[in-house]
């Protein structure tokens, strides 16, 4: 199976006294045509930390991916998005009509929100075990599924929730999970996805450092 392209790294760099994001850092800055070399420590180029991860490399975590294709080709903003949970070998677990899925692939492209703290071993320990009792109760046949009532967030919530109730923790409802953890994360991957298809077109793109007078543009608060 051909796994999705994990996307080509995006670099910002200072020059014309605007920040220029690329694919590459060009010997000729697109603005002045002038000689692009490196010349003070601040305007050399950085690289856009990517919002998406392989999540097969995840463990234990949340993910979130377009049903169809991937982010940063064919997701437009208002596509469906299905979601998982991760075992500790990066296997994830996901409800749709035909039941609990095991995916080993196919979620190469994902929004991963960690879903147990560092140096939690104990629970590590027990992680693969629960998530495999749970799913196979009678909840998630795949006769059960309805889209909308019933379906992977509830899946996914339900686990978690049963997670936190072992531990002795208040459990979440959806919408503070989402607001909470998801939204945060895909508002990050949509300025990325927009600043990612920008570059694509033109070759690079270009805004104003932060200032009074200056709003954000689709490259703001990606670093």
């Amino acid at each position: 199976m051909q796994r999705p392209e994990a996307g080509k790294p995006i670099i910002k760099f200072n020059h014309c006294q605007k920040y220029i994001y690329s694919f590459s850092v060009p010997p000729c800055c697109p603005i002045c045509r002038q000689d692009v070399g490196s010349r003070k420590l601040e305007e050399a180029p950085v690289s856009i930390p990517n919002p998406f991860t392989d999540g097969h490399q995840e463990e234990c975590s949340f993910l979130l991916r377009p049903t169809q294709g991937t982010f940063l080709r064919e997701y437009d903003g208002r596509s469906d998005l299905h979601v998982g949970i991760t075992n500790t070998k990066g296997v994830v677990y996901n409800y749709t009509v035909h039941g609990v899925q095991r995916d080993e692939a196919g979620w190469e492209q994902s929004v991963s929100v960690p879903l147990l703290q560092p140096g939690m071993f104990g629970l590590m320990d027990q992680w693969d075990q629960y998530l495999e009792d749970f799913s196979t109760t009678g909840a998630w046949l795949p006769h059960r599924y309805e889209e909308d009532h019933h379906n992977c967030y509830s899946y996914a919530l339900k686990f978690i929730n049963c997670v936190l109730a072992t531990e002795g923790e208040e459990r979440l409802d959806r919408d503070e999970f989402t607001e909470k953890f998801v939204i945060p994360r895909t508002r990050k991957a949509s300025k990325y996805i927009t600043l990612y298809r920008m570059i694509e077109e033109h070759g690079f793109y270009v805004i104003d450092p932060p200032g009074p007078q200056t709003g954000p543009g689709p490259g703001s608060g990606l670093c």
